[in-house]
């Protein structure tokens, strides 16, 4: 299903996916607002003082070398663009307009993961999650077309019910840069190592909607 949002001057055209029940959300990020984020990363991740200030690695379950915490209320023109695709995601599954002096609140952080890293199934714990893809290795589409079995080298998968026969269970989600997605914190998720030299860099976020017109947050 595809439909679509405006923020600011950008006119998004978004895909909502129901493999196995919960919906996902997808929509290419515009190329400026990665721009924005990898400037970010590039300036914590890039600076051992601010790498150990701003450490997310102990909250998350992640076997990854860096993970670091981003504020993205200071960076107005991505906090505008969860904002408007949360509202998205939230009229299409709940079929109506948030309540009046309601409220969004962002926590985000930077992945910053090599061959070998990788994330063991697990949920978040906040209303809706999601992921943006900010770098991949130079080598990972090649890496990624030599397996012959099950082609998963640095992919996001996410898994719903027990498998049986004629029910989806597992949605594979090949990384490639600008892709954002949108689900349920509940809905568990993995995603896989690689061999690839380089960074596989991701944006990730939870999503929390409050009815307190006090809680700080973009309001809805």
């Amino acid at each position: 299903m595809v439909e679509q949002t405006q923020t600011k001057n950008l006119e998004l055209k978004y895909d909502i996916y129901q493999p196995f029940g919960p919906s996902i959300l997808k929509v290419k990020m515009p190329q400026q607002f990665v721009n924005l984020l990898n400037a970010e990363g590039d300036r914590i991740l890039h600076d051992d003082k601010l790498s150990e200030e701003h450490d997310w690695s102990h909250n998350l379950a992640g076997n990854v070398k860096k993970e670091v915490m981003i504020d993205v209320n200071k960076i107005s023109n991505i906090r505008e663009f969860l904002g408007s695709m949360s509202q998205a995601y939230y009229r299409h599954t709940i079929k109506s307009e948030p309540a009046p002096g309601s409220k969004v609140a962002f926590r985000a952080w930077i992945v910053s993961q090599y061959a070998g890293d990788f994330n063991p199934m697990h949920i978040h714990d906040s209303n809706l999650s999601g992921v943006a893809f900010l770098k991949i290795p130079p080598g990972f589409d090649a890496e990624y077309e030599r397996e012959d079995h099950h082609k998963t080298a640095g992919c996001l998968e996410f898994l719903g019910s027990t498998p049986n026969h004629f029910a989806n269970h597992s949605y594979l989600v090949k990384p490639q840069v600008g892709d954002f997605y949108l689900f349920p914190s509940w809905l568990t998720h993995q995603v896989y190592p690689f061999r690839s030299e380089g960074e596989r860099r991701s944006f990730a976020f939870n999503v929390h909607f409050h009815l307190d017109r006090a809680v700080k947050g973009v309001n809805v």
